[in-house]
């Protein structure tokens, strides 16, 4: 009979423990003073409201103290997410303000990070560099690669069997297209090439070209995609330098770096103060 008062007792104390938990939970996330003046009417209120609600469920803060340390925590964590944005944001306004310029990120920004063959990198496009995606980057190599394969194919057959079409034919679709219409002269389609039958009937296709004029179309090709693959290979180092000159170009970011550093200590301080009355509070009630 004693042991059965005793659960019956035990389990109205947790009861009471989970309704003054949840209505704590509740004052806090929608009541809560603090947070009226820490999100700005501009702002995600839910984004606040779930974090506050994290950390309400990882403290269960039971008194209007508690309570209000933990709004305190997450007044601290909303105002270092907005110190991240604004760190993002003065970044991007000192690359807005430089990028191009010859005084700042010029070329000599890409020889500063490829040192060992800076003598290739005359038109490195600075802007490109920085704007790229890692993902972009890797697709667009793989195919500069694919092409760049398709000109070496090409230029050996040019050289072991010094056949126009078999050459030609090696080259992917868009670069033939690219020689046909863009480099083969408007004068040789004025002298096209006739049927060998005998009878004066024009053939249908005009292979007045040489050999050495595909060759040297291919080598021109081969070049420019070579170029194009060393600028691949070496956005990454390139952007890294750039944004390293444009980080502590600005000169606001020291003020951003002090202000984090002051929420930081103050979040320990906080939290330290929480851990302790929620122990004192344990240890009265053990």
């Amino acid at each position: 009979m004693l042991a059965t008062a005793s659960v019956t007792a035990k389990n109205d104390n947790i009861s009471i423990s989970t309704s003054n938990y949840e209505a704590s939970k509740h004052n806090a996330l929608k009541h809560g003073v603090l947070s009226k003046y820490t999100v700005m009417q501009w702002e995600n209120r839910e984004d606040y409201d779930s974090m506050l609600h994290s950390l309400i469920n990882d403290y269960t803060p039971s008194n209007t103290t508690e309570e209000h340390l933990v709004e305190e925590l997450a007044g601290i964590m909303w105002r270092k997410m907005r110190l991240k944005y604004a760190e993002m944001s003065s970044l991007q306004s000192s690359l807005s303000r430089n990028i191009g310029r010859d005084s700042f990120c010029s070329n000599d920004s890409a020889k500063e990070a490829l040192l060992a063959r800076s003598h290739e990198i005359e038109n490195f496009d600075i802007k490109e560099a920085v704007l790229s995606k890692e993902n972009d980057n890797l697709e667009e190599l793989k195919i500069a690669k694919e092409c760049l394969e398709c000109f070496l194919v090409a230029e050996k057959i040019l050289e072991e069997t010094n056949s126009y079409e078999d050459g030609l034919s090696a080259l992917q679709v868009e670069d033939q297209n690219n020689w046909k219409n863009n480099y083969l002269g408007a004068d040789e389609e004025d002298h096209p090439t006739y049927c060998n039958d005998g009878e004066d009937e024009v053939a249908n296709e005009y292979y007045t070209a040489s050999v050495e004029d595909l060759s040297h179309y291919i080598n021109e090709c081969k070049k420019h995609h070579e170029k194009r693959i060393y600028e691949l290979e070496n956005r990454s180092r390139v952007k890294q330098q750039i944004l390293g000159k444009s980080f502590f170009y600005d000169k606001e970011l020291d003020k951003y770096t002090r202000y984090e550093n002051h929420l930081d200590k103050k979040f320990e301080r906080t939290l330290a103060m929480l851990l302790k009355l929620k122990d004192l509070r344990g240890s009265k009630q053990s």
